[in-house]
């Protein structure tokens, strides 16, 4: 009966111990603890389902098995009409079916219902006693009563809870020899975020999440225990799968800085998980070790996130509403000088007016100086609204979703709308069970150019306009009493010269995109017998992305564009995938054995069309059809990748003893040469519960150490074989061709992660206290690099397999109640992580890896090879006095050059300035509890990281920065040594006087913009070690349901209010120190980058709840 049970019910019988015997009484006793769960989750009914079973068929056995042998059978207590009525529920208020309600003293008792309602005889001045295994047995005193409700709180002890493994696999949490963090949807909705990523910062160790920005629609970036690509192309974050579908989590580009000016840095784009309701999803599984994933294959490399979403339960139909609405604020802006107003001098002294830069006069008093920054950006607000429809039979169940989030960005004209559908469905044929899944979403940001612009026209981002413009001036100005565009400048600079406003761009200018998304899965399992069954999936993910770029007549774009520009670009994204296992387990006395095979195929396919052109020849008509043929341009391309895989795990299990685990599997790829293209590995797990082998006490409750093995093979992109032709060029009567900039690699390896980790989980004073820890350490081999290369040979990149990225770090989790009682309850998490990730040695003349789209200022990401750090950041910097051998000295006296007067700048292009990965991150999440009164708060922190502040290199070279102000711009000095001579040198310069190097006199007043320009070229003035301490949230919530009338219409009410990102503490001097410029960028990416952003926000949320 257990072993058809688990099969019923998803649990893995093999690693669950059955809860009770066979009946071979004739006579009923009440079993003292019972199985529950709650009626909204049907993973399983438990024992629940077969206590319903005895009790129908007349016959209920004792709770230990061992005990039935020797206690007398006990008669049946009937019902008495004179009843107490009552409920049972978890603390979140969701009932529980299954729990046993005793009379103390007696084996009179009752069981709860699918609605967790009871109904017993109860003498006056009696005691109830209420078990649940998984919950702590409660006791309630019945006085006069006729009505009760009893919230049962979980036993943290008993340590026997179901996650979701790889495959959709069900395991108990003992069981498993790898790390594996789970979380319900009551704790994701503590700090809902429209992107399910950021409600998991802060809460899982391990788990480095750096949200883009501020902008609406941002995505962000998930690292799970380090990078481990160099290449571009390669995201290196985990994979998603969502109701045992992979998921895609791309960050699409759809343009480039030629078309639109779209690239990762220069615009707001959101990751594809955001898609996703995250009202739908019923708990997420974070798999964090090789071990855990590589049953998923190539994808899973860098782990991987498993989401399961909400199904429905036998039952009454419920229907559920959420509704939230939110308002959004900047957190923090750039600090500009309110001493100097437009202008600047030229060498000789002569000053101009006619510039935006701010090295101008000092101010006088009687100026109106504007608070551009601050009257730029606007009060967001977001309406968010759930409605959701649910229930079921014995054989069936169904769950059906509509949402629709709703977001003003804080910058005008700025948004982000989603709406999203979901249904989910199950049917029982007897021994078949048919489940399906289906969403669709579409999604629509109305975004703009930040910090960047087209090629060869800068003047098209807002942000950097923005943080530029000189505070005499009222940006808000941006046209004419007649309409047409006023510029400051108009008639002394060329359009295409000058620096547009931000107000044009976001009025006259329009950029969205637009995204349409459709998933779906089909899945069967079918039971042979009570020890196998055969699954089999079949999953569709498909979406497109249309991105649409105008830039208005009369914009700062080069003379070409001026008479309006115009780009739609699409993405297509489409991704089939089949999966069928088979399960074989069996019980040999006490040993647990299980076999699992399978196969799955995956099928990738991406389109990406471009259309292009500029030059409307009718005045105010936004078409292609308006631009001449020959104005218009057209590119497309289609990348498809397939995947062959079969693999297999073997399971066994000693008592609740020992457990250990093997997997292997084999990957054939399309994207790998015929001779490469087969791969084959594996991982080993084990755990031991060691307190099984000791006497029961209440310090040590639980105890397990755990260890893991594994490999992971990791497939190239596709394409990385070959060379391609680069498109014709026609000149004069002639037509060129030549290769692409990439060179393939016909003779490419895949790449192989091993990695190994070990740990230990420990419960203490009756699961009270609890400790996680674990030890992590994984390395790759063959790393797919693509090391820039000398323009000599032709190509500038290619893959090869050369190096490897190595990574090792720690994770502790401490849980605790510190406060338990009746009313008043207090559950705590502090978790903290770290990784050290270095490449290892890589072919000789291998240089700096970094990606294209992380570059800003004066500094780039960056991955330096042969036992160099991953994150780093490299730049410019000043150079050092020398040694006697000519090398200098580390911490040494800058060098100044004589013939400017300013410090050397050291001619190396690769200079390695920084590092930004912190030493430490972390969480602390506490729940208080006070009856029906809720407080939550989670802090999160990081210490150490390097973060370069572009911002304010950027406004010290415009003359905004309140740095420039230093000595009210009378003076600056200069001290070090003569780079010619090697004598210490000190200069100082003063305003109205001048000096002369060469042949060239210089005024101060110049000298000392020449200093602060100087002083921008040296990256080490930018960036910083940030510590940080964050309010990542704090939610208040009451339930009301307890005051609603017994037969109210209305089942569960509850209302909440929330604010994120309330308060920060930090070391850092600019916006924000939780900064990522260039969203979704692979290799090392771009955290730990602040280049002119979209300020980070503050939100405040009230929400409502209802049940009906």
């Amino acid at each position: 009966m257990w072993v058809r049970f688990c099969q019923k019910h998803g649990i893995d019988h093999a690693l669950a111990k059955p809860p009770f015997q066979k009946p071979t009484l004739k006579k009923i006793v009440i079993m003292s603890e019972s199985y529950c769960k709650k009626s909204v989750n049907v993973k399983t009914f438990l024992a629940a389902t077969a206590l319903t079973t005895m009790f129908l068929g007349g016959n209920v056995l004792p709770a230990n098995a061992a005990m039935s042998s020797r206690m007398a059978p006990l008669p049946v207590v009937e019902q008495q009409k004179n009843t107490v009525k009552g409920t049972v529920t978890d603390q979140a208020g969701e009932p529980l079916i299954g729990a046993s309600v005793v009379i103390k003293g007696t084996t009179k008792g009752a069981v709860t219902d699918a609605e967790g309602r009871f109904a017993i005889d109860v003498p006056n001045g009696a005691t109830l006693e209420i078990s649940c295994i998984g919950f702590e047995k409660r006791s309630i005193k019945v006085g006069a009563q006729k009505n009760i409700t009893v919230s049962m709180a979980e036993d943290a002890r008993s340590l026997n809870d179901v996650v979701v493994t790889a495959m959709g696999i069900k395991k108990e949490r003992k069981a498993l020899g790898y790390a594996v963090t789970d979380m319900k949807a009551e704790e994701l909705m503590k700090n809902k975020n429209t992107n399910v990523i950021n409600s998991l910062a802060g809460k899982v160790p391990g788990l480095n999440i750096t949200q883009s920005s501020g902008a609406a629609g941002a995505g962000a970036t998930i690292v799970m225990r380090g990078a481990n690509s160099t290449a571009e192309g390669r995201s290196n974050q985990p994979l998603f799968v969502v109701d045992g579908i992979i998921y895609d989590n791309s960050t699409s580009v759809v343009g480039n800085s030629g078309t639109d000016g779209m690239t990762r840095n220069a615009t707001t784009f959101s990751n594809r998980v955001m898609d996703i309701n995250p009202e739908d999803i019923a708990d997420i599984s974070v798999l964090k070790g090789a071990a855990a994933a590589a049953l998923y294959g190539s994808r899973a490399a860098d782990g991987a996130i498993i989401i399961t979403t909400k199904k429905g339960a036998e039952g009454s139909v419920k229907i559920d509403y959420t509704g939230k609405l939110s308002a959004s604020f900047a957190t923090k802006l750039p600090e500009t000088q309110k001493l100097f107003g437009r202008g600047a001098y030229s060498d000789n002294g002569v000053f101009n007016d006619q510039t935006y830069s701010s090295w101008g006069k000092a101010y006088d008093g009687s100026e109106t100086l504007y608070d551009n920054i601050g009257n730029f950006f606007r009060t967001g607000a977001v309406l968010d609204n759930n409605i959701s429809i649910s229930g079921g039979s014995k054989n069936q169940s169904f769950f059906l979703s509509l949402s629709n989030y709703d977001q003003q960005g804080i910058v005008r004209k700025t948004g982000y709308d989603k709406t999203t559908v979901r249904f989910n469905g199950e049917q029982k044929y007897g021994k078949l069970t048919v489940s399906a899944n289906v969403t669709y979403s579409i999604s629509k940001t109305d975004k703009t150019l930040t910090s960047g612009g087209l090629w060869g026209s800068g003047g098209t981002g807002t942000m950097t306009a923005l943080y530029g413009w000189p505070l005499q001036e009222d940006m808000s100005h941006y046209l004419n009493d007649d309409g047409t565009k006023y510029r400051l400048f108009d008639g002394v600079w060329e359009l295409a010269d000058d620096k547009e406003n931000p107000y044009w761009i976001i009025n006259k200018d329009k950029m969205y995109d637009k995204t349409h998304r459709f998933t779906g899965a089909l899945s069967g399992n079918f039971k042979i017998t009570d020890w196998w069954d055969v699954t089999a999936r079949f999953g569709y993910d498909n979406y497109t992305t249309d991105a649409y770029t105008y830039i208005a007549p009369g914009s700062v774009v080069k003379e070409l564009y001026q008479n309006g520009r115009l780009s739609k670009s699409d993405y297509r994204y489409e991704y089939w995938s089949s999966n069928v296992m088979t399960n074989l387990h069996k019980t040999f006395g006490d040993f647990d054995l299980g076999l699992m095979l399978g196969t799955t195929a995956e099928s990738t396919e991406r389109l990406n069309q471009t259309h292009w052109g500029y030059n409307f020849t009718t005045p105010g008509t936004i078409s292609f059809t308006n631009i001449a043929a020959g104005d218009q341009f057209f590119n497309d391309g289609t990348t498809k990748k397939r995947l062959v895989g079969v693999y297999g795990e073997a399971r066994a299990s000693y008592k609740n003893l020992a457990y250990l685990t093997f997997t292997g599997r084999n990957d054939w790829s399309s994207t790998l040469p015929l001779n490469n293209r087969s791969y084959f590995y594996s991982s080993a797990s084990g755990a031991l519960v060691f307190t099984e082998l000791l006497p029961k006490n209440d310090i040590l409750s639980f105890g397990k150490v755990r260890a893991s093995w594994a490999q992971v093979g990791k497939d190239a992109d596709a394409y990385a074989t070959l060379t391609y032709l680069e498109k014709p060029i026609n000149y004069g009567g002639y037509t060129g061709v030549g290769n692409v900039y990439t060179k393939g690699n016909s003779i490419l390896k895949p790449e192989i992660q091993t990695a190994w980790e070990i740990g230990t989980e420990l419960r203490f004073l009756k699961g009270r206290l609890g400790v996680d820890w674990t030890y992590y350490h994984s390395s790759t081999k063959n790393q797919i690099a693509s090391p820039r290369l000398s323009n000599a040979g032709g190509y500038i990149m290619m893959s090869i397999n050369s190096g490897s990225v190595i990574n090792e770090g720690m994770e502790v989790s401490i849980t605790g109640k510190p406060f338990d009682g009746k009313d008043f309850k207090w559950e705590s998490t502090l978790n903290f992580s770290y990784n050290k990730g270095r490449l290892g040695d890589f072919l000789e003349g291998v240089g700096m890896f970094y990606p294209t789209d992380a570059q800003f200022g004066t500094v780039k990401s960056a991955s330096v090879p042969n036992g160099g750090k991953f994150m780093a950041l490299v730049g410019t910097r000043f150079e050092t006095e020398h040694d006697a051998d000519g090398n200098e000295i580390k911490g040494g006296k800058y060098l100044i050059d004589p013939t400017t007067g300013l410090y050397k700048v050291h001619s190396g292009s690769n200079d390695v300035v920084g590092n930004r990965e912190p030493k430490l991150i972390g969480g602390w999440n506490n729940t208080f509890t006070y009856k029906n009164l809720s407080l939550s708060f989670l802090l999160d922190f990081r210490i150490g990281g390097d973060v370069f502040n572009g911002t304010e290199q950027f406004m010290v070279n415009n003359g905004l920065s309140k740095l420039t102000t230093l000595n009210n711009r009378q003076s600056v000095t200069v001290e070090g040594i003569n780079a010619t001579t090697g004598e210490p040198y000190s200069a100082t310069y003063e305003a109205g006087k001048t000096y002369t190097f060469g042949k060239t006199t210089y005024s101060g007043e110049a000298m000392i913009q020449k200093y602060w320009s100087n002083y921008a070229d040296n990256s080490y003035n930018f960036i910083q070690s940030v510590n940080w301490l964050k309010l990542r949230s704090l939610s208040l919530s009451y339930d009301f349901t307890s005051l609603l009338p017994s037969h109210n219409i209305i089942k569960r009410l509850s209302a909440n209010i929330t604010g994120q990102n309330l308060l920060t503490w930090t070391n850092y001097k600019g916006m924000d120190p939780e900064v990522c410029t260039a969203g979704g960028t692979g290799g090392s990416g771009a955290t730990g980058i602040d280049y002119c952003s979209v300020p980070s926000v503050r939100t405040v949320t009230f929400g409502v709840n209802v049940t009906f």
